[in-house]
């Protein structure tokens, strides 16, 4: 482990990482905009902020590969990708395209 402190720690949350194999419970450094470490414990790090985020799941930004997110062009279908991409953890949307006439 770094002697640096990290610039963000995310605590207590349940880490998903299938490329890893981690699922459970553990704490998350920040630095320089990348993940630092990951650990079952990081309370004694080094840290200018730290998140406690118990009960939150912490996991790579998803995939949705079936989206229909083109919105306002054939009436109401199509949802906001804001509210349905980044807001929800959704990074990338592939839009599966809206019916139309």
């Amino acid at each position: 482990m770094s002697t640096a402190p990290y610039e963000l720690v995310l605590s207590g949350g349940t880490v998903i990482d299938p490329a890893t194999g981690l699922n459970g419970r553990y704490d998350v450094a920040v630095s320089d905009g990348k993940i630092a470490a990951v650990e079952p414990d990081l309370s004694m790090a080094h840290a200018k902020k730290r998140t406690d985020v118990t009960g939150k799941i912490v996991t790579a930004g998803m995939i949705d590969t079936h989206a229909h997110v083109y919105e306002h062009v054939t009436g109401r279908f199509g949802l906001n990708p804001d509210m349905v991409g980044v807001r929800s953890g959704v990074t990338i949307l592939v839009d599966q395209g809206g019916p139309s006439c």
